[in-house]
């Protein structure tokens, strides 16, 4: 079950030491995209243990996981995604692994949204190929009001300034945090609609992207959360699509690419358009899967208020 290498294990746990950390989060994403977490304290003596045969956990309480008669199944951290988590005390460290999620046979569950995209990975992996998104994630700031409703929490559109803007410090805060979780913010700025703000981070491969996303809502509203605390502000961050009529409503525009070494596929500077062939049928394939695709990414009722 372990492909793990030795010095590279090593060098993790001893930067966990240097850390401090004092609890570890084993992290997963259950089929309906809600993170979802099991937090053990820290050994040193345990950890290869943990890295080399995972956890066993119960799936059948994971919604569209396993029924009662087939519940035990293994989280298995993916050591490559270790993060001291910034918003938690110095002091007493928390820090998160990614996992997959594993069946008792040693085999990739096949309802883990992770193992399948990874699956998908290692097909087109086989070709010489990388897909890579670029995501820009919308979400808005909210205050709630004296009757207990959400509202806006300023007034600024597309692109505005102070004072119109109050999220300036809402932003830099959270660049910063998410720099310490080894994030590259691209750009950060308000949105269209009141207290609606995007941060933009670097593309990478696709599995690197949908870690990251996951990892971006969780830290922003943890961090958010944290801030509205000290300020003793009721300050909320949502991700809902459309959560106030008759303004914009909130998406996630990808930028996706498919590399072969060091050549975008989708390139082609003598074309007219500056697209390749492989790029005019990659977006056939997103229109001819337009309706598939779209259960997928628009998932609630709320995010069809949005598209309409």
């Amino acid at each position: 079950m372990s492909d793990i290498n030795e010095e590279k294990m090593e060098r993790v746990i001893e930067q966990m030491v240097e850390d401090n950390i004092k609890f570890i989060r084993l992290q997963f994403v259950d089929i309906n995209g809600t993170v979802k977490n099991i937090v053990i304290p820290f050994n040193k003596e345990d950890m290869e243990d943990l890295f080399n045969e995972g956890m066993l956990f119960d799936g059948s309480s994971i919604a569209g996981f396993v029924g009662i008669n087939e519940s035990d199944l293994v989280l298995k951290p993916d050591i490559n995604t270790y993060s001291r988590l910034s918003w938690r005390p110095e002091e007493s460290a928390v820090c998160r692994f990614i996992c997959d999620v594993w069946t008792p046979e040693h085999e990739p569950f096949v309802g883990d949204p992770r193992s399948v995209l990874k699956k998908s990975l290692a097909k087109i992996g086989k070709m010489g190929l990388q897909y890579n998104i670029g995501p820009e994630p919308e979400f808005f700031i909210v205050d709630i009001d004296e009757n207990g409703y959400p509202m806006p929490y300023d007034e600024a559109g597309y692109f505005d300034v102070e004072p119109l803007d109050k999220g300036p410090d809402f932003r830099r805060e959270l660049t910063l945090n998410l720099e310490e979780l080894d994030f590259e913010v691209e750009a950060s700025h308000h949105e269209v609609a009141p207290g609606q703000n995007e941060i933009a981070f670097k593309f990478k491969d696709a599995l690197k992207t949908a870690d990251a996303v996951i990892t971006f809502k969780q830290a922003i509203k943890a961090i958010v959360d944290n801030m509205a605390t000290f300020d003793q502000l009721d300050y909320r961050v949502t991700f809902m699509p459309k959560p106030f009529f008759g303004v914009n409503g909130s998406g996630m525009h990808c930028h996706q690419s498919v590399f072969k070494g060091d050549k975008n596929l989708f390139s082609d500077p003598n074309s007219e358009t500056g697209l390749s062939k492989d790029a005019l049928h990659f977006m056939g394939g997103l229109l001819k899967h337009a309706p598939a695709v779209t259960a997928i990414t628009n998932p609630i009722v709320n995010s069809y208020k949005r598209l309409v």
